[in-house]
């Protein structure tokens, strides 16, 4: 009985359940982070506006390494990420030059309010130590990119 007691244990260690509010801001975060990349490399491609090329690049370097970090920890917590949503990207890929930047700008600051929010949530509210850690790790780096589009903003047009 001890061993089956014991067998029980070690395997409860190995697979670690996540409760729904962590797998949840896992798979949120990854859906986000993907796609932050995605539209970003596609704006770096179509952009003549220097400023808004290097904002895209930041994008593409930060969230490509949080996206990374996010894989990770979700492989070692047994979560399966959603799979890439490519027809959002399709779209970025088809806008027009002229309101391209001003566009895109504008979903930087939309999408990194709602990631400020989640990933303040989670760093607040989490059950999960390493996903909880993760959350407030990156918290300050997501603030700095809505500071860093929220000024954009007000020169894109």
């Amino acid at each position: 009985m001890v061993a089956a007691l014991l067998a029980f244990q070690a395997s409860a260690q190995t697979s670690p359940m996540l409760s729904h509010g962590d797998k949840s801001f896992l798979e949120k975060a990854a859906k986000a982070g993907m796609e932050e990349v995605d539209i970003s490399r596609a704006v770096v491609e179509r952009t003549t506006n220097p400023e808004v090329k290097a904002f895209a690049q930041t994008m593409i370097d930060d969230h490509g390494a949080a996206n990374s970090a996010v894989a990770s920890l979700a492989g070692s917590k047994g979560v399966e990420l959603p799979a890439k949503d490519m027809d959002d990207v399709t779209k970025w890929t088809k806008k027009s030059a002229s309101s391209l930047d001003a566009d895109y700008i504008s979903k930087m600051v939309s999408d990194h309010e709602d990631a400020v929010k989640l990933f303040q949530k989670e760093s607040e509210k989490g059950t999960d130590m390493d996903t909880k850690g993760f959350a407030r790790d990156t918290l300050p780096k997501l603030q700095h990119h809505l500071e860093m589009a929220m000024d954009l903003k007000k020169t894109v047009k």
